[in-house]
């Protein structure tokens, strides 16, 4: 075939951005290209391609193969058309045949987020899940029903063979008091008892955001936060199997966004400030006497951080801090720290691989699971960012695995929850979670 004059290759790139606007957005999101090129001594060549249904992928190759225009043209068009701007931009940093492919497309912004970015995402139903615990081919983010209100700043935790989901802010930036159950038997929600705590202040129904929230023997704790006039340093609790409310003795001090774990049955709340100042301190709280006890504080003093027990063993994670004694100067991210409650002190983690100290990264939720520890967050790793990184207990060390869609990138809510493989197994037929292989001729 003679080679293509300038027009020629405009009008093909046109007509095939035209060809491609009746395609899905979604199923390109999840997509991977894995293109070797074809060599001048009459080699095969083979493409992979990750996450699209079965009829969208033949469709793609037909075309394609068709020999109607170069690979380049077909697929610059159809990533430029129907791809997500951030989601390109973290494809173009981390594959370089991506950016050989769209280098000429200037409307692909390359540069990182910017400090403070994440923190100002609205609020979502959207849920996804992914075992971690599978070979990594197979660790795809499955989609399952969403939650009847979108939220963020909420607590989510799983208990019992579900999953919790409690107060928080809705689009209009309303503090709610409502909660939902997720059913993995079912796929499905229902609604929970609206939190009921009288407050002082008239009209306000136990609603919350940003607060704390922990499980021992069935229970619910809620902690802290604030209902959208005030800090709060009460905590309430909720019987999964009563379906009841009941009011806890109040933290002995306010603890905005600070961070909340359970250790050997007791509640442990960490960190936070008010009013400006940050804390180090630590308190627990034993439910069998209903009394709180200072134990020993934090080596930094943060807010922002994520927590969680695991047998005698606590840790936080991230959170930020001033740089100096000064409130007013720059932020920074703090080290995670561990402790054990027979040495009674907390422990500095090698942070090395978590993200950099100096960054814009902000933590989420750590997530236990095995003997792994799995943190999730906007994590600046010094050449890109990530938002799922994996902490292994027993050698202390920290792993790559799954990265979030960057569409998700905000205040996202966390919990492991067990789910049968089998009703997995039917989602992924339903959504076309599969990886298909072009066989080399």
């Amino acid at each position: 075939m003679p080679p293509k004059s300038g027009n020629a290759k405009k009008r093909c790139h046109r007509n095939a951005a035209e060809k491609r606007q009746h395609f899905s957005a979604a199923a390109f999101r999840r997509t991977k290209l894995n293109y070797n090129p074809p060599k001048d001594d009459g080699s095969t060549y083979k493409i992979e391609l990750e996450g699209i249904s079965v009829e969208i992928m033949r469709e793609i190759l037909d075309y394609i193969f068709s020999g109607q225009v170069h690979l380049k043209d077909v697929m610059s068009a159809v990533w430029v058309s129907g791809l997500d701007s951030t989601y390109l931009r973290e494809q173009m940093m981390s594959e370089p045949l991506v950016r050989e492919i769209v280098k000429e497309c200037n409307n692909i912004p390359l540069t990182p987020p910017q400090q403070g970015e994440a923190m100002s995402r609205k609020p979502t139903a959207v849920m996804r899940c992914m075992c971690p615990l599978y070979d990594p081919n197979r660790q795809l983010w499955i989609e399952l029903a969403p939650m009847s209100i979108p939220r963020i700043n909420h607590g989510v935790l799983s208990a019992e063979g579900f999953l919790f989901v409690l107060g928080g802010q809705d689009e209009n930036k309303e503090t709610l008091s409502s909660g939902e159950k997720y059913d993995p038997d079912s796929n499905s929600w229902s609604s929970l008892p609206a939190m009921n705590e009288a407050r002082s202040l008239p009209n306000c129904m136990g609603a919350r955001h940003n607060f704390g929230l922990v499980e021992i023997d069935g229970i619910l704790y809620i902690l802290g936060g604030e209902d959208g006039e005030r800090e709060l340093c009460s905590m309430e609790c909720y019987d999964i199997y009563n379906k009841t409310w009941t009011k806890q003795p109040d933290l002995t001090m306010v603890r905005k966004i600070g961070c909340y774990a359970a250790m050997k049955k007791k509640i442990y709340a960490m960190g936070g400030g008010s009013y400006g100042k940050l804390f180090e301190s630590v308190e627990c709280y034993d439910p069998r006497i209903q009394q709180w006890t200072a134990i020993c504080p934090l080596k930094e003093r943060r807010f922002g951080a994520v927590a969680c027990g695991v047998a005698s063993e606590l840790y936080v994670f991230g959170g930020v801090r001033s740089r100096d004694d000064n409130q007013a100067s720059e932020m920074v991210t703090c080290k995670s720290e561990f402790y054990h409650d027979e040495f009674k002190r907390w422990i500095y983690l090698n942070d090395q691989n978590l993200c950099i100290p100096a960054s814009s990264s902000f933590v989420y939720g750590a997530v236990p699971i095995g003997a792994s520890i799995y943190v999730i967050g906007d994590l600046d790793t010094g050449t890109n960012y990530d938002y799922v990184r994996e902490f292994k207990r027993s050698t202390g060390t920290w792993h790559h695995t799954k990265p979030l869609f960057p569409s998700d990138l905000r205040r996202t809510g966390c919990a492991a929850l067990r789910i049968a493989n089998c009703k997995l197994f039917r989602l992924q037929l339903q959504q076309g979670l599969f990886r298909i292989r072009v066989p080399s001729s």
